[in-house]
């Protein structure tokens, strides 16, 4: 008997999500760098600060259909049934597929980064930028005027699109019932930041690691709950108060207590109009909706009445009370292993059968790729002083121009 999987979710993290966390998770998996080269997959969520809640994590050795499907099932049953879940992966076909199998009903989200990688692969052009123009717009007709943009000069990214990513990855498209409009899965990368430095433990060590992490992680943020007062959180109140006062550029005509006009203006000159309706707590320009923090339209109109009461603009989501829900459960104190009861398993666990691992050290931060931003310029790839091609050196076999070197 091998060892081969395994999953780990708190009841303190099951009933901190359900009560007080919105339903959105964001589902990924980092590779080890310990004496077993296996990954570690993971399930995060978010509370009402924007913060990382860790709801589950595993251990398999491979991102296999398989392993993702056992992974997604074991949460399933961990969960249970939950209204309006949001699920965002990577461009992972394997966590495609698990996620659509046990959870069918949900919101299937991919990241945007991700599809932008691939999509560079193929196509190039200063016009594809419009595509995070496209994907960042609230409206479905702002949506389809930048993409238009780009259908325009390549007609077949709309087959290639169809084809290669079929989940969600534009904010119009997302539902509004999980108030969060992350186009990206960066709250994964959070997570695997959050444990570089234990990756390189043994398996046991390392998910008692993690579990110390969390303890002392849900005692300072249960604290820092206890200790706030009102309604809504500060930290959401004072960023509203920020956004607030540069709003110089918008015109409120009021038509009703309970609803206004508010106009944009460039240069003097009307440039797009919405309306806001307070009660409904609805903007057409659909920021409100979806995050469910007033717009700059819905401030200017807050902001012109006397004396305004920003709580009850804002969505529950983001109150004291789910944070103190979030964070009321215990996760437990155990002791270490030679004080754990002696149980006859009928068998001896043996260490997994893992692959060969590589000679030297192993490595711990992933290597960026060619598109992102190092420390304040863009990294680059090489390019070949002989045929001007990247990728390859000019003294490298991948060049077309050296021959076959005789001896």
């Amino acid at each position: 008997m091998h060892f081969s999987r395994f999953f780990c979710c708190f009841n303190a993290c099951i009933d901190g999500f359900l009560g007080g966390c919105r339903p959105y998770i964001s589902i990924d998996s980092t590779a080890l760098n310990g004496q077993w080269n296996g990954h570690m997959p993971s399930a995060s969520a978010l509370d009402g600060h924007n913060w990382l809640f860790p709801l589950a994590f595993g251990l398999f050795d491979s991102e296999t259909k398989e392993n993702w499907i056992w992974f997604m099932e074991q949460l399933g049953k961990a969960l249970g049934p939950v209204a309006h879940l949001t699920v965002c992966t990577d461009a992972c076909k394997g966590l495609e597929a698990a996620v659509q199998r046990v959870f069918p009903l949900a919101e299937k989200r991919e990241c945007f980064r991700h599809l932008m990688e691939n999509m560079k692969k193929k196509y190039h052009g200063p016009v594809y930028g419009n595509m995070w123009q496209a994907a960042r717009a609230y409206r479905p007709d702002k949506f389809a005027f930048y993409l238009n943009k780009v259908l325009d000069a390549t007609p077949d990214i709309e087959d290639w699109l169809n084809r290669n990513h079929k989940l969600l990855w534009a904010r119009s498209k997302f539902s509004l019932a999980s108030k969060c409009d992350y186009i990206n899965n960066n709250l994964s990368e959070c997570w695997n930041n959050w444990i570089k430095d234990l990756k390189d433990l043994p398996v046991d060590a390392l998910a008692d690691a993690i579990r110390e992490k969390m303890v002392s992680m849900f005692d300072k943020r249960r604290r820092i709950a206890t200790r706030l007062t009102g309604h809504v959180l500060p930290a959401v109140v004072q960023q509203l108060n920020a956004l607030s006062k540069g709003l110089g550029h918008l015109k409120v005509l009021r038509g009703h207590p309970e609803q206004a006009e508010v106009t944009e203006l460039y240069k003097d000159e009307e440039v797009v109009r919405h309306v806001v309706y307070l009660v409904r707590k609805e903007c057409t320009c659909m920021q409100w909706q979806m995050t469910g923090k007033p717009c700059p339209h819905a401030l200017a109109v807050i902001t012109s009445e006397r004396n305004p009461e920003m709580d009850k603009y804002v969505d529950p989501a983001y109150s004291i009370d789910k944070l103190k829900l979030t964070y009321a459960g215990l996760v437990p104190n155990i002791t270490d292993k030679s004080q754990w009861p002696h149980v006859d398993k009928g068998f001896k666990l043996l260490p997994p059968l893992s692959k060969k691992r590589g000679v030297g050290r192993q490595r711990k931060n992933r290597i960026p790729s060619c598109v992102e931003r190092g420390k304040g310029t863009f990294t680059r790839q090489v390019r070949c002083k002989k045929c001007g091609e990247l990728g390859h050196r000019q003294t490298s076999a991948k060049c077309a121009l050296n021959g076959t070197k005789k001896r």
